[in-house]
């Protein structure tokens, strides 16, 4: 899957599915973020639904990716989400999500679930924005201790 994108605030991307070499770029960009993935849980992801995994780039450099799982109930679940610092509050969050609401619709899977760090509140007003609803919360659901809130959406 490749598609050319404008986001909401005029930013033009590439969105594609991932290739192993980019896995670098996404470890830059998962750390800057706070996530608690590591290189080889995202290749694993990757190997079993490549489909579920795909970047953003500008000029042919990647800036942002989406990881998305599916659960043994049948819905999609976001795993990862992340924007290059520099181009947070550009619009690639939301351009990666509806590309990836397309591929579970595609799927005829009409659910997605994510988990959000409480204190993302930036996070957590764009899932609200694109119709995320807060379904339940999960003490101490990161390394650190944080804990998370739980969010699901109808596709």
């Amino acid at each position: 899957m490749e598609l050319m994108a404008i986001t909401a605030k005029g930013i033009a991307i590439k969105i594609r599915n991932f290739e192993i070499p980019d896995i670098r770029r996404v470890m830059e960009i998962e750390e800057q973020s706070f996530l608690d993935g590591d290189a080889g849980l995202y290749l694993e992801l990757y190997e079993e639904w490549p489909e579920g995994f795909m970047v953003a780039e500008k000029e042919d450099k990647v800036i942002g990716f989406v990881v998305m799982v599916l659960t043994p109930e049948g819905e999609g679940r976001v795993f990862a989400l992340a924007v290059d610092s520099r181009y947070r509050g550009g619009g690639v969050g939301r351009t990666l999500l509806k590309a990836a609401f397309a591929v579970l619709r595609k799927m005829k899977i009409w659910y997605v679930l994510l988990e959000v760090r409480v204190s993302n509140v930036v996070a957590q007003r764009l899932y609200r924005s694109m119709g995320f609803a807060e379904i339940g919360f999960v003490p101490f659901y990161y390394k650190d201790g944080e804990g998370a809130i739980e969010m699901r959406k109808v596709l």
